[in-house]
């Protein structure tokens, strides 16, 4: 039986706190409770044997694809991020340590670096992609583009086992804990781990070492970002039976399987004229450069350098050109829009949101950024020439994609001067999202809403609990106090405990 150490919840509150709990998901406020009573929680988690840790179902939402279809995302309650990310920290280390060595390029993405509550290392991995992918391309003749279909959602829990294992002086009982907890995430089905957290990018690297070697020992180079590979070779026969062979040995070891359509074997030449070499591609390494959009830190805290005297001028130059051609492709290039939304954000340009407006279900796939980005441009100059746009936006058939709602509401809920708008004020209102009424509860001091909402506490689930709770902030001190301290005595789960008591000490 094992027990998370000091040293690894330490790590997990300053990975949350600097970064986030899930790429796809707003940050939520229950981590302001949990780090206000951090020496209660700390001991709670540190206390018991991992397997007796209360475990909850992650919130599950769908995230549209660029082209068709959708992609399942995830949000663990809060404590489980916790859990999740001590964990794997306890492990992210030796599993580094196991990959293929880093100056080989072969496996380019997320080299793990712990620091500063970081698990990765602020090397470009996505321009080593790149470049060694070009090197190899000159070299041979022929190249195997191909990756691997839903890759996270169909990893096997024991093949992860495995392969933690596999990594240097790991504890037995450290992957066996991984498994377990992933199990009862999964209620208890055998495959998958969450979409969204940094700590799954660090467990899919740990079965990526396999794979990575395998290939090595057959004898052909490769290199590989993520679950995107290229493997060349002089002879287009060898890359075919390469093809089968990795097609057989994702099956029998790893249950993975091959994406047919996103799978083809070319020649080299073609694949540096057409893809690597042609305007567009040019253009998205040259914006790499300037920015690690394919490190899940980036845009969060990160410097953006641009190396001229002016930058401003020069940003809105290029974000016209830009945000053209991104548009004007037919699918949305999910690398080169996050970088350009980001960098929009980072500079203040609200000229880029002419074009989110414009084309905004388009830009649907990174509702995240978009809403972020809105966010922080968000003023009442802002707010007086795109008023009805806004409308618009909230009124759209888009609004009937959950994750696109979810962080829209969240823009709306959060900013005083759009709750005015009464259209917007009865988007949120209107919803059935509860926490984001809350939020707007909150922002608007509706009081009313509060009362009406405590009474029917115990009715509602986690999130939507937490979030009433949460919205006690706006009652009259007697009032507040007197409901959160009845709440501390008699919670529905300690979570519960530490947000009355978060809100009622520090309103």
């Amino acid at each position: 039986m094992t027990k998370l150490t000091e040293d690894s919840l330490e790590f997990a509150r300053k990975h949350i706190e600097k970064f986030y709990d899930s790429d796809f998901f707003p940050k939520t406020f229950e981590f302001e409770a949990i780090w206000h009573c951090w020496d209660e929680v700390k001991s709670e988690l540190s206390s018991k044997n991992i397997d007796k840790l209360s475990i909850s179902n992650p919130r599950t939402l769908t995230s549209k694809k660029p082209k068709e279809g959708f992609r399942i995302v995830h949000q663990l309650e809060p404590i489980t991020s916790i859990i999740y990310t001590a964990l794997v920290y306890s492990v992210a280390e030796k599993i580094e340590q196991a990959r293929v060595d880093i100056n080989k390029k072969v496996a380019c993405s997320y080299r793990i670096k712990i620091s500063d509550g970081s698990f990765f290392s602020n090397n470009n991995g996505f321009l080593n992609f790149s470049t060694q992918s070009k090197e190899l391309a000159n070299t041979y003749q022929y190249v195997l583009a191909t990756d691997i279909t839903d890759f996270y959602n169909q990893i096997y829990l024991h093949r992860l086992n495995n392969a933690i294992q596999s990594a240097n002086q790991i504890p037995n009982n450290i992957p066996e804990e991984i498994e377990r907890f992933l199990s009862k995430l999964n209620n208890k089905a055998s495959k998958g781990i969450p979409v969204g957290p940094a700590a799954s990018i660090v467990l899919a690297e740990a079965i990526m070492i396999d794979i990575d070697n395998f290939l090595i020992n057959k004898g052909v180079f490769h290199t590989r970002y993520v679950d995107d590979f290229r493997i060349f070779s002089d002879s287009k026969e060898k890359l075919t039976s390469i093809l089968e062979e990795l097609t057989l040995y994702l099956y029998h070891n790893h249950r993975l399987t091959i994406s047919s359509e996103k799978t083809k074997i070319i020649e080299t030449e073609k694949y540096i004229n057409e893809i690597m070499n042609n305007h567009y591609e040019l253009e998205k390494v040259q914006l790499f450069e300037k920015l690690e959009i394919f490190n899940p830190y980036s845009g969060e805290f990160e410097e953006i350098e641009i190396p001229i005297e002016d930058e401003i001028a020069l940003a809105n130059e290029q974000f016209e050109t830009l945000a053209k051609n991104v548009i004007n492709r037919p699918f949305l290039d999910l690398g080169l829009s996050r970088a350009l939304i980001r960098k929009a954000k980072a500079f203040k340009i609200k000229e880029l949101s002419e074009f989110i407006f414009e084309n905004f279900e388009f830009f649907s796939p990174i509702i995240n950024d978009v809403c972020l980005y809105l966010s922080s441009i968000t003023d009442t100059d802002f707010i007086n020439a795109n008023r009805e746009r806004l409308i618009n936006i909230s009124k759209s058939e888009i609004m009937n994609r959950s994750l696109v709602r979810l962080w829209f509401e969240w823009y709306i809920a959060n900013n005083s001067e759009l709750l005015k708008i009464p259209e917007l004020s009865s988007f949120i209102f209107d919803s059935k999202n509860l926490v984001s009424k809350a939020q707007a509860a909150i922002i608007s001091k509706n009081q009313a809403w509060v009362r009406e909402h405590r009474s029917r506490l115990q009715e509602f689930g986690n999130w939507e609990r937490r979030a009433i709770l949460y919205s006690a902030k706006v009652l009259a001190k007697d009032e507040r106090d007197n409901w959160l301290k009845m709440v501390e005595q008699d919670p529905t789960t300690l979570l519960d405990k530490y947000i009355a008591k978060w809100v009622r000490e520090s309103s």
